[in-house]
Parts: structure tokens; C-alpha cells; sequence
């Protein structure tokens, strides 16, 4: 028992020993990453020196106190200013005893000290330089390296990969404003990346400039609504009078052959020679204040030698166009969208010296709705934009040089993110009023609507612009899923309009079919209407998939069921065009 109780004894002492190994370590450990972490600055409540003491003799005191290893180069020596300080950091304790003639650095676990001459000729010593490369991802290599250039040592060497191709290749259809780019060709297919050759601490400072500006940028989404109404009102009315039978005020002129001979010539007959000939006519009539050949209300009236023709008309013309396009475009990125025709038109003919024509090349006038702007985006929920929408309809003139109606506001604004506002109102309306009549009958009251003929014109413009910004971080914001939804639905939705006996519509009802016997686990049903709608559309791709994700899922037995199937539902459509006896 006695040995028993020893050997636990022993036991009970080397366990405690070991906890307590392991406190030791943790709260080691916890020292230390407190001090890592931040842990507050030591403390020197009194630091006095005695009168002879020198530069090194105080930092060896102070390094023996504070438990630092100071090495002073042998240059480091001189008077020291203060005889004791109170209440100060070790750092605060240093920059006391070395004063504006001597530097320090940290390097591993030793503070060295140098005078200034030294500190300079070892910062600037070539053999501390090393290189660094900067991989960039959302700014270029140019834009990095002007940045990062004043933070920089006078012996730095930066060196940039070579600019991206600025433009996107375009053929004859680019849009206004595009360039025809190369493409690229063998050019870097990586992305911007800048080398720097300096000393370590300049290195430091650049990398922390390019991790501050090399960001992902936010993007703008732009949604700009058009409203485009014109409004025109038109009445005519006149009265045309034709009475008292007599000599007509009209001559006449003909082309026929004079005599007997072939010759041709021209023979004329005047008002004069009307009446000398006693040709009949009408000597007072008013014309011009009615259009017998419009449309509306005409009455026409004759009494013996009296003739009346009234013509009445009221037309009302009401045209709106309302455009609502939608873009989205990087900070400080060009954004552009037509939603319309290109008229296309052939440039001056120049002629050169020796008297040669040379023809103009095609140009294009861009109609229909058109948006470009340029967003920046403030840091405070605000937009300022370079902003030009514009509504235009063109036709060429007679000297196929194209003509434009255009609506148009070009403006620098600063809106809101998701509000909308009001950029451009324009209510115009040109009231136009022409009067004709004989003189002084037309004047006379009552009576005088019978010699007089009137056409009144309304045309009333009204041009709205509404402008809604909307921030976007995170592209998901867009809500791509949603529209590319609506896409499905005008898609199902023009599918319904077709006839029932076409073809795009059948097979897309039988694919339907097959969906739906599937869900059901009624593959072979499901196969009979996939072949139905193959047969129908050999190239219909969702059908193919389906057919095959059913076939690739079946066991052997069912496969060569399906394929039985697919089979005779093939050979049922070709039977007819076979001749059997």
C-alpha cells in the first residue's frame, strides 16, 4: 500500500506540473498576442541620466531598462540635451536622446542607430532595392503608374504593360462615334500589371496607394422615358362663285398640225380672241377659296347661269411617341443606345482639277431614339451626368440631302440615385391663320362669308424627358433574371399568336406535352410527342435534350421500349409517302 500510495504521489506531482507547463505556454502565448495586437505603448515613469553621460550611455541605460537591444553605430555619440524625463514612451525616450542628428530603425528583434549621413547613405545604398510587381484589375497600367510616381524614390524604375486596344472592331454598320479597332491581335491577354524597382520602404508606400485605387468601379443604370406629342387641328372653308354666262376669262392652248402640210405647230387661243370668236364663258367667277378636291364636306349648286361650289373641312391629327430605353454604363464610361433607322445618304461630288468627278462616300443619319451620357458618380448618393436624349425622324429632299425632324435636350445635370426628374419640357403651339376674299365684298358683314375662303391651322408640340438614375454595386441589381423572364413570356406570347396548323406551333405544343408526361414519369408518352415535335422541327433543341436526358436515364428494357417507340411513331408519319400494295 505504501508503494501504491508513492507511485500516485509521483503521478499526481508530474500532472501538476505538466497544467501548469501548459498555463505557462497559453499565457505566454496571450502576452505575446496582445503585444502583437496592439497592445499599449510601454510606459517610462522616470529616466534620469547623471552629467557625464553621453548619447550611448544613455541608449544602453535606456535599452537595459526597457529591455531593447539598442546598437549604436561607432559615429553615434554626443551630448545629451535633458538630464530626466517622466511619463514618456520608449519611442518618446529615443527621439529625446538622439535629437534631429541621429536616425533609427527596427530590424528583426535589434534597434540600430545611425547618424543622418549614415542613415542617408544606407537608405540610398543600391543593393537594398528589389522589385515588386503590381497585378492591376480594374485601372490601367498608365493610370497606376502616374499615381503611384510622387510616393516614389528619385532611383525608382517603373516599368507598365502595354495599354489595352481602346476601340471595338466595327464594320460598315458601327454605330456613331465607334472606331474600327484590330481586334488585338498578338497583344497581352492578361491584365495590367506594373513592375517597380525601388527600396523597400517606397515599395510599401506604393503597394498601399494601389490597393486604395485599384477598385472594382459602380456602374449606373439609366432609364430615360421620351414623350413626343403633336397635336394638329385644320379647318377650311370657301365658297366659289361662277355666274352670269358671257365670254370666258380663260384661254386655251394646243398642239396640232397647222394646213395640209406634216409640220407641227402650236396654235393659242387668248382671252381676246375668245371674244372676238364670241366663245362662251363664264366673265365673273371666284375661285381659289374652295379645294374641290379634298376631302370633308363639298356641295356644289347650279341655276342657270349660276354656278356655287362650298367646300368644309375640319381634320384633327393627333400623333404620340413615347420611347423608354434602358442602358447600363461604368463611372465616367460613355454609355449609347439607337433604338431606330440609319438614313443613309451619299456626301458632296468633288470635282479636281482635270476635271474629274469623284462621288462622296455613304454617310448616315442616326434616327429614332437615341441616349448617350456620361455618369460620375459622387460619394454621397448623387449623380452628375453629361446627358443627350434625343427623338428624330428624317427624310431625304429632292436633293437627297436628308432633312430632320429632331427633339432633342444636350444638358451636364446632378440627380438623385433612383429619383427621376425633369430635364427637358417643351410645350410649343403655332396657331396659323390665312384669309382670302375678294376685296371689299369680302369685307362685308354677313354677306361677305360668300366671296371670302378661310384655312386655320393648330399645331400644338408637347416633348417630356423624365430621367431616372439608379446606383449599381453589385451587378445582380440590374435584375437580369427578371428581364430575361419577360423575354420568356413575349416569346410563349408570340407563339400563341401563331395559327393552331402551323408547324413552329405544333411542335411546340407537343414538346409541352412531353414535358409534362415526363414530370409524370410517363417517359413513353413523353417520347411519342418528342418524336411528334422532331418530326415537325428536326432542329428543335430543347425536344433533342429531353430526348436524350430520358434515354441516357432509362434502364436497358425501357430504352429499347423507347426506341420501339420513337420507331413506329416514325414510321406511322412516313408510311403515307410510301406506295404499298
Amino acid at each position: 500500500m505504501y508503494c501504491d500510495r508513492n507511485v500516485n504521489n509521483k503521478m499526481n506531482i508530474k500532472t501538476s506540473l505538466f497544467v501548469w507547463s501548459l498555463v505557462l505556454i497559453a499565457m505566454t502565448a496571450t502576452v505575446a498576442a496582445g503585444a502583437s495586437a496592439g497592445a499599449p505603448p510601454q510606459i517610462i515613469d522616470k529616466f534620469e541620466v547623471e552629467e557625464d553621460f553621453g548619447v550611448r550611455k544613455a541608449l544602453a541605460m535606456l535599452g537595459s531598462q526597457c529591455q531593447k537591444n539598442i546598437v549604436p553605430s561607432p559615429a553615434v555619440d554626443g551630448v545629451l540635451a535633458f538630464r530626466s524625463l517622466k511619463n514618456v514612451t520608449f519611442e518618446e525616450a529615443m527621439d529625446a536622446i538622439l535629437g534631429d542628428k541621429f536616425k533609427y530603425e527596427q530590424v528583426g528583434k535589434l534597434i540600430k542607430v545611425y547618424t543622418v549621413d549614415e542613415y542617408k547613405l544606407l537608405k540610398k545604398d543600391p543593393e537594398r532595392m528589389e522589385h515588386r510587381v503590381f497585378t492591376l484589375y480594374y485601372i490601367t497600367a498608365e493610370e497606376a503608374a502616374a499615381l503611384i510616381k510622387p510616393v516614389m524614390s528619385d532611383s525608382a524604375k517603373i516599368e507598365k504593360s502595354r495599354a489595352a486596344e481602346k476601340s471595338i472592331s466595327a464594320g460598315a454598320g458601327a454605330i456613331a462615334g465607334a472606331s474600327a479597332g484590330s481586334g488585338g491581335g498578338n497583344a497581352m491577354a492578361g491584365n495590367d500589371m506594373i513592375v517597380a524597382y525601388d527600396y523597400p520602404e517606397y515599395l510599401e508606400r506604393a503597394a498601399e496607394i494601389i490597393q486604395s485605387i485599384d477598385v472594382r468601379p459602380k456602374q449606373v443604370l439609366i432609364e430615360a422615358t421620351i414623350l413626343s406629342a403633336t397635336l394638329t387641328e385644320e379647318t377650311k372653308f370657301g365658297i366659289d362663285w361662277n355666274f352670269m354666262a358671257g365670254v370666258s376669262l380663260t384661254g386655251t392652248s394646243s398642239v396640232g398640225q397647222i394646213g395640209s402640210t406634216e409640220s407641227i405647230g402650236t396654235t393659242t387661243t387668248s382671252p381676246i380672241s375668245q371674244i372676238a370668236a364670241g366663245t362662251g364663258g363664264a366673265p365673273i367667277e371666284t375661285a381659289g377659296f374652295a379645294t374641290s378636291g379634298m376631302n370633308g364636306l363639298r356641295i356644289g349648286a347650279t341655276s342657270g347661269d349660276m354656278a356655287m361650289f362650298l367646300t368644309a373641312l375640319e381634320s384633327i391629327t393627333d400623333v404620340t411617341i413615347l420611347a423608354n430605353p434602358k442602358i447600363l454604363a461604368v463611372n465616367k464610361q460613355e454609355g449609347y443606345v439607337q433604338i431606330g433607322k440609319k438614313l443613309g445618304y451619299r456626301g458632296s461630288t468633288t470635282i479636281s482639277s482635270g476635271g474629274v468627278a469623284t462621288q462622296g462616300e455613304v454617310q448616315f443619319l442616326d434616327t429614332g431614339t437615341v441616349l448617350t451620357f456620361r455618369p460620375y458618380i459622387g460619394n454621397d448618393g448623387y449623380i452628375r451626368m453629361d446627358i443627350y436624349p434625343k427623338d428624330s425622324s428624317g427624310q431625304l429632299n429632292v436633293d437627297r440631302v436628308p432633312d430632320e425632324t429632331v427633339t432633342q435636350v444636350r444638358t451636364n445635370i446632378i440627380v438623385k440615385d433612383g429619383e427621376t426628374i425633369v430635364i427637358g419640357g417643351l410645350f410649343r403651339d403655332v396657331v396659323t391663320t390665312a384669309r382670302s376674299q375678294v376685296p371689299l365684298l369680302g369685307d362685308l358683314p354677313l354677306v361677305g362669308a360668300l366671296f371670302r375662303g378661310t384655312n386655320d391651322k393648330t399645331e400644338r408640340q408637347e416633348v417630356i424627358v423624365l430621367l431616372t438614375p439608379h446606383i449599381i454595386v453589385e451587378p445582380s441589381q440590374v435584375d437580369g433574371q427578371a428581364r430575361a423572364a419577360d423575354i420568356s413570356r413575349k416569346r410563349f406570347g408570340a407563339k400563341d399568336g401563331l395559327q393552331w396548323i402551323d408547324r413552329a406551333r405544333l411542335a411546340e405544343d407537343h414538346y409541352a406535352k412531353a414535358v409534362k408526361f415526363n414530370k409524370d414519369n410517363d417517359n413513353v408518352s413523353a417520347m411519342k410527342h418528342i418524336c411528334i415535335a422532331l418530326n415537325l422541327r428536326p432542329t428543335y433543341l430543347e425536344a433533342i435534350r429531353l430526348k436524350e436526358r430520358i434515354v441516357a436515364t432509362a434502364s436497358p428494357d425501357e430504352a429499347q421500349e423507347l426506341e420501339r417507340v420513337m420507331l413506329e411513331a416514325v414510321d406511322q408519319n412516313e408510311a403515307p409517302k410510301w406506295h404499298r400494295n
